[in-house]
């Protein structure tokens, strides 16, 4: 196993390159993004700590069609081909985590792309904050506090929507009560069942 530090900006693999290694996302987090026809930045996936990449593609001739970016000073654990075949047939035990990560992430992207074919902003905006609470959320004495992975243009990136509705949905939902913003990167949960409803609600 090898450890690799990033910086901030810094690209862990490249769209188009062959995967050698399984990575895991060991201290920081990543996205994964596409560049569109029209060059545009096009957010795909935010790798938080202790998730992963690259298992898929030492199996197959497919070349990954993402670019991986660390977010922030980030390292990484990579295992090469043969060590990850090794340790999966010596721990079972890893790969049935592995496969049920696996699922958990296809479920994940289909919910996703559920919110971005049929759901309006406030739903968007709801289950990415709900999505994001499970990696990023930590109490602030009574308070449930989400340090945000991206910047607001990055997040209305990653929703598919104008940085300018995520700007007058966000200070919406701060008029309900739902939640309060704690600077640029960090929002307060105020009121998490709320939140949740919202996150169901549909035109």
């Amino acid at each position: 196993m090898e450890h690799h530090r990033y910086k901030k900006g810094e690209i862990i693999v490249r769209e188009g390159e062959k995967a050698s290694a399984f990575t895991v996302i060991r201290e920081g987090s990543a996205k994964a993004y596409r560049i569109t026809p029209d060059g545009r930045e096009q957010i795909l996936y935010i790798f938080p700590v202790n998730d992963y990449f690259g298992a898929r593609f030492l199996f197959t001739e497919e070349r990954v069609p993402y670019t991986v970016e660390a977010l922030e000073p980030t390292t990484v654990c990579t295992l090469s081909k043969t060590n990850f075949e090794n340790l999966l047939a010596e721990h079972s035990q890893v790969a049935i985590e592995i496969i049920e990560a696996m699922a958990n992430r296809m479920s994940r992207l289909e919910n996703a792309m559920q919110s971005m074919g049929g759901r309006n902003a406030d739903m968007r905006i709801a289950s990415l904050l709900l999505e994001f609470k499970e990696s990023y959320g930590h109490y602030n004495g009574n308070f449930l506090e989400i340090t945000l992975p991206l910047s607001r243009e990055g997040l209305a990136n990653y929703l598919g929507i104008a940085r300018e509705t995520l700007s007058r949905k966000l200070t919406q939902f701060e008029e309900d009560g739902i939640i309060l913003a704690v600077g640029n990167r960090v929002i307060r949960i105020l009121d998490l069942a709320k939140l949740t409803d919202l996150s169901y609600l549909v035109d």
